[in-house]
């Protein structure tokens, strides 16, 4: 009976009322179930399906009542547990009358800017917004849907216990239970009333919530229609007349209505709409005050360290600038934030914002420009307040279209002034020229905005007029973030982690201009995106450059598009910017840490370096659009031909990955091939580079290196022996002879003392004593310089000791010579050699062989 109700509980919990029902039948007929018998053959699975009957409910004997009401009440907390945690009702509900008033506050403000001439911004902030809503609304209804079914499921299991418990209470009478056990058995029926009636006024609450969600839903989406169809005609029509002159009379009229009647209704629901976004969305404000606070403590926390990193690397000077504001450019970087949190927050939070941001911006941008552009700088802050207020007056046409003209007076008069004022600088500077030729531009275009707005071309208007002045406002705006970012990015270099890395502390220089030419590159691309978004084109130049790239020209089977070239070619690009960066951080910063040798650095390098490059041209095949199989196919027809008509290039590239793995030589080492000794620079895929020590380079084939007979005199260790021979007069003490050359090598500094420098006399020559001198050194390059330095302190230190160092001697026997010769030869020694009183005079042979050898006459 225990292992009965154990299964019992377990079952329950993990599958539900079907198990339940199964079990009380288990205990009804002694724990046995039956099996279901099988369908015959004949009939369908799904006509089976369809046809098996639902378990009828049986009574619990009187014996399992205990076990059975335990698990059933368990079953029934959980469930009324489960309707007190569930609050999505009660939030859709709460949020739900904050979203109908925003609602209608919106539509009547749609209603009221969708007129003929509306600004295609204003238009395109209330599609994203309506956008925003139908989704919420959306995702809304599906949650209720959710919630609805699952309280379907619930209530399906009550009638399945009512029954069974009701068959049960009844046998229990008829047997006359124990009293105790008979009120148990009416507890658990009112507690399954009571639940079940809780899940049917759950489920009437959520069904008419879900009525009242897609009702706002409906509205929703109708008025997102109506502003698509206002956009698209607002752009079919922006060169067409769609307001009457500025100077006619019903002009003036519609100016009176708007000041005196509509005025007051416009800021009224645009109030509305930001008071009930913020009834729903109120806690974001809290989150966006965390993040300014975060940003500004860290930014004042490296404040003082910024100016002494700046004290010591003067590049730092213009990034110091902006980490100097700490307040002031976490201001700014917080307006990078806002956006994904309020995405749908009205016009009237977006003005109240941009006021907030507008101060550490200027702050930020007059450290950061030039001392010339100032005024353009606080002209496009009056712009800019200006532009904020017409957009709130957006509902007001005639308001918004007079403050649109005065915008272009006050530009255009600003734009001569600047001209003019910047025309005395004759030899300019090309900033100078290029902000010059910019403010001729906006003036021309500032002229044809006020005369399309001034002849009722009011649409052209502010679509010139609010693109430009957007294009002007991002170009500031990304100006001073990119100054931010690479302020923090240099100083983030300073900084551990890292600070810590080989690779910035070798190449900080490199980094900075890498990094700032990038966010750079990235800020230009990011301003294109967002002019053209200005301009209400940025889905007319995606679909085109989609089309462009999605055109494709047939080559005989082969179908290629240009997006295909190009996503071949940047794949084949990006491989190889992503093989070179991986092995200059290998080289720079994790081969040293690991220990490894030369050659096994080199090695990783290299094959890195080719698996990269196949994974990117594999991929870029891929992305060219080639069927992988047939290339499969025709690299095997490749392979075949290969293997007939380029044998040896197939030899050098194998002779070269034997060269990397096995790595009998090693760039740096230093071989003799072919009676040609260098220094190995590269091995590369076909052939290895030598570098020969007249500063000539020797391409030599892989395979001569593998195949032939290659001398490494660097192979196991880069130790340099070198060899003097000296002579000696004879007479001389051998044993102080190799004391005193073995000091002289031991002397040197860059002479290695294990194996220390020996000496050893070798023969007995004709002319001196012949000693070899015999030292090494560790410092292969140089080894030229070292033996020369040996030779010259080995002289000196001879002749220190007064140890002669003979010059050969040669004797010459004459048999027979001519008495004029004689007299000749002795006329020409006397001179030469003077004698010593008292000496007899030399005879003829000894004077002539006293002669040096190159004065010496020929043998007759």
């Amino acid at each position: 009976m225990l292992l009965h109700n154990l299964t019992s509980r377990l079952f329950v919990r993990t599958t539900g009322p079907v198990w339940l029902i199964a079990l009380l039948a288990t205990f009804c007929f002694g724990g046995q179930i039956k099996a279901a018998p099988e369908p015959s053959p004949a009939a369908s699975p799904s006509a089976s399906a369809t046809a098996t009957p639902s378990p009828t409910p049986t009574p619990v004997p009187l014996a399992d009542v205990v076990g059975a009401e335990e698990i059933t009440s368990t079953s029934l907390r959980e469930i009324q547990a489960n309707l007190a945690a569930d609050q999505t009702g009660e939030k859709i509900a709460r949020d739900l009358a904050h979203v109908t008033e925003e609602i209608s506050a919106l539509q009547a403000e749609s209603t009221r800017v969708l007129a003929p001439g509306v600004p295609l911004d204003t238009v395109r902030d209330l599609e994203r917004r309506w956008r925003k809503l139908a989704d919420e609304l959306a995702e809304r209804t599906r949650d209720l849907t959710v919630s609805a079914t699952l309280l379907d499921k619930e209530l399906a299991r009550a009638p399945d216990w009512t029954s069974t418990w009701s068959q049960t209470l009844a046998q229990a009478q008829a047997s006359e239970a124990p009293p105790e056990l008979i009120q148990r058995i009416k507890t658990l029926l009112a507690a399954i009333e009571t639940t079940a009636e809780a899940l049917r006024k759950k489920q009437a609450s959520l069904l008419a919530l879900q009525s009242r969600v897609a009702e706002q839903a409906q509205r929703a989406t109708g008025a997102l229609r109506a502003v698509k169809a206002a956009q698209d005609a607002a752009v079919e029509r922006l060169l067409e007349q769609d307001s009457a002159p500025i100077w006619s009379p019903e002009v003036r009229a519609a100016a009176t209505a708007d000041l005196v009647e509509h005025t007051q209704a416009s800021f009224g629901t645009q109030f509305v709409q930001l008071r009930a976004y913020f009834a729903r969305e109120g806690t974001r404000l809290f989150y966006l005050a965390l993040i300014y606070c975060a940003l500004a403590f860290v930014l004042f926390k490296i404040k003082r360290q910024a100016a002494r990193w700046t004290d010591q690397d003067p590049a730092l000077e213009r990034s110091n600038r902006v980490l100097q504001l700490p307040f002031a450019t976490a201001g700014v970087l917080t307006f990078l934030f806002v956006r994904p949190l309020f995405e749908q927050a009205p016009r009237l939070f977006w003005v109240a914002f941009a006021a907030l941001t507008l101060v550490p911006m200027v702050i930020l941008l007059r450290q950061l420009l030039d001392r010339y552009l100032f005024p353009i700088l606080n002209a496009l802050v009056v712009f800019y307040v200006v532009a904020q207020l017409r957009s709130l007056a957006a509902s007001l046409p005639v308001i918004s279209r007079l403050m649109l003209l005065l915008e272009m007076v006050g530009g255009a008069i600003f734009l001569l002034w600047f001209i003019r004022s910047t025309r005395a600088a004759k030899h300019g500077t090309i900033s100078r020229k290029a902000t010059r030729a910019a403010a001729r531009a906006g003036l021309v275009l500032f002229g044809v905005v006020f005369a399309a707005n001034l002849l009722g071309y009011v649409g052209l208007a502010n679509f010139l007029g609010a693109g430009a002045l957007a294009a002007a406002y991002l170009a500031i705006f990304f100006y001073a973030a990119v100054g931010i970012l690479q302020g923090l990015f240099f100083f983030a270099l300073q900084i551990r982690p890292l600070a810590a890395l080989r690779v910035v502390r070798n190449h900080r220089p490199l980094l900075r201009a890498r990094v700032g030419r990038f966010l750079v590159l990235a800020a230009f691309f990011c301003w294109v995106l967002t002019t053209l978004s200005a301009f209400s084109l940025l889905s007319p130049a995606v679909e085109w450059v989609r089309r462009v790239l999605n055109a494709e020209a047939a080559i005989g089977s082969l179908h290629l598009s240009l997006g295909a070239v190009l996503a071949f070619a940047l794949t084949v690009w990006f491989a190889i910017l992503f093989s070179r960066f991986a092995r200059f951080l290998l080289e720079e910063d994790i081969y040293d840490r690991l220990h490894l040798t030369r050659g096994s650095t080199y090695a990783v390098s290299t094959i890195l370096h080719y698996a990269i490059l196949l994974l990117g041209f594999f991929a870029a095949i891929a992305a060219l659009g080639v069927d992988m199989t047939k290339f499969t196919v025709l690299a095997g027809a490749f392979g075949v031909g290969i293997g007939f008509g380029l044998q040896n290039i197939i030899n050098n590239f194998v002779s070269g990955l034997i060269l990397l793995f096995e790595r009998p030589v090693q760039v740096g080492d230093v071989v003799e091939v072919s009676g040609s000794t260098g220094a190995i620079q590269r091995i590369g895929i076909r052939a290895s580079v030598i570098r020969l020590a007249n500063a000539s380079e020797v391409i030599v084939p892989n395979g001569m290196l593998i195949s032939e007979k290659v001398g490494n005199w660097t192979l196991s260790n880069r130790q340099r022996r070198m060899e003097l021979r000296i002579g000696v007069a004879y007479g001389t003490d051998p044993e102080r002879v190799i004391e005193l050359l073995t000091k002289a090598a031991a002397a040197h500094p860059l002479v290695a003392t294990n194996p220390e420098p020996r000496t050893f006399f070798q023969e007995f020559g004709n002319d001196a004593l012949m000693f070899d001198l015999l030292f090494w050194t560790d410092d292969f390059d140089n080894w030229p310089q070292i033996k020369s330095d040996v030779a010259v302190a080995a002289n000196a230190t001879l002749l220190a000791a007064q140890i002669e160092i003979p010059f050969p001697q040669r004797t010459l026997h004459l048999q027979s010579i001519a008495p004029a010769v004689a007299q000749a030869l002795q006329e020409r020694i006397e001179p030469a050699r003077p004698r010593a009183e008292g000496c007899p005079p030399p005879n003829e042979e000894s004077s002539i062989a006293a002669l040096p050898l190159w004065k010496q006459p020929p043998t007759l």
